[in-house]
């Protein structure tokens, strides 16, 4: 452990010196008379010895090592005064040291990056775009903005939420959203309303928990036709109008149809045909080209972007955009027939799924022909799925 007197002398500063002469012992002698402190010693060979000493008694030493038939050469400077030292001579880096941590310090009192967090159906942009109309976008200055205000605001902008709050992390805004829960609809058992058939289908089953069931296993509906209907008969007024509920399970066919061009276009070798730069401050583009940037039909645009910050700690209203145009020749290749009809097939076979919300497919039979370079894929299916839906009076 160092002691309080050596970490004193490190502070102010300390000079490494090699003294030789004849008798280097003649250069000690003189220290001590003139109250030069020597921190260290050490002796190299019989002419050289290496000493530390306070930086600030380096010319004394010096002037001491000349009248003693020595030479005092300078191996290394450390501490806070040769630091400093050193600083003063390169005054340009340290002022730009300076000026970067002022800029620093300023821009951590401006909004320049908004993370959301917590959304699920609403959509991240939505959010921004109404903290936008609230008065907090990239550059806005946080410490005048009161969270219980924007809160408020925000909520009345978006009902879809049911709670917001905006937490300010030095130059990073992020915004918390909780979503409401839609609530059920509401069934009204007097509502006049019947179940209709949603598709073609041969009828297999027919439960009808409220309502008249209109139709019998093994009838044929069309599309609108009434299967329960809304009335029903009492017994002391005839008949009343009632909310049908129940399920009508029937046979139902699909054909799904997919094409897709038989050739695919291959891209080759690529070149750069132009690149350009941009830097980007604050809301500000700066661009280091003339022409325009708008990106040639046979070219793709590729753009790449560094930004100034830390993810998670700051950021700095900064960016240097790099964009290349990338020219590629594309030349025509035969595709992988059986690969092809599997995706096909599989994209289909999607498509199905989807369409049977509430029931299952019971038999699939898939058909591939190829002409005039194009590949047909066709799905026939047989399904058993409810295809009741609510229509009202």
């Amino acid at each position: 452990m160092k002691s309080p007197y050596q970490m004193l002398n490190e502070t102010a500063g300390t000079a490494e010196c090699v003294v030789r002469g004849a008798n280097p012992a003649l250069f000690l002698n003189r220290c001590a008379a003139e109250g030069i402190s020597l921190i260290a010693v050490q002796a190299l060979d019989e002419t050289t010895i290496c000493v530390s000493l306070p930086l600030k008694a380096l010319e004394r030493a010096r002037s001491a090592a000349l009248r003693s038939q020595c030479e005092l050469s300078l191996r290394a400077a450390r501490g806070g005064k040769a630091l400093g030292r050193r600083l003063w001579r390169r005054a340009f880096l340290a002022a730009l040291l300076l000026l970067c941590l002022c800029l620093l310090a300023w821009t951590k009192l401006f909004i320049w990056e908004i993370d959301v967090v917590g959304n699920e159906t609403v959509s991240a942009g939505r959010v921004r775009s109404a903290l936008s109309d609230c008065g907090v976008g990239l550059g806005t200055f946080w410490p005048n903005l009161t969270s219980d205000n924007l809160r408020s605001e925000l909520l009345t902008r978006l009902p879809e939420l049911q709670w917001a709050t905006v937490n300010i992390y030095g130059s990073r805004a992020e915004v918390v959203v909780r979503e409401r829960i839609p609530a059920p609809p509401l069934f009204d058992a007097d509502e006049s309303v019947d179940l209709v058939a949603e598709r073609i289908g041969f009828v297999t089953d027919v439960q009808a928990l409220a309502g008249t069931a209109v139709v019998k296993p093994g009838s044929a509906v069309l599309p609108g036709d009434v299967l329960i209907s809304g009335t029903a008969d009492s017994a002391f007024s005839g008949q009343r109008s009632v909310h049908a509920a129940g399920s009508v399970t029937a046979e139902t066919y699909y054909t799904l149809t997919a094409v897709a061009p038989a050739q695919a276009a291959v891209r080759g070798d690529e070149s750069t045909a132009g690149s350009r730069w941009a830097l980007l401050i604050g809301k500000n583009r700066v661009n280091f080209y003339g022409n325009s940037s708008i990106c040639p039909d046979d070219c793709d645009k590729i753009v790449s972007i560094w930004e100034c910050k830390i993810p998670g700690l700051f950021a700095f209203p900064l960016a240097l955009v790099y964009e290349r145009e990338v020219q590629r020749t594309l030349t025509a290749q035969e595709r992988d027939l059986f690969l092809l009809r599997r995706e096909m097939e599989q994209l289909l076979h999607q498509r199905l799924i989807g369409a049977v919300s509430d029931g299952e497919v019971e038999s699939e039979h898939y058909s591939c022909s190829v002409r005039d370079g194009r590949v047909t894929v066709c799905l026939q299916a047989r399904c058993s799925e409810n295809i009741a839906k609510e229509q009202r009076k």
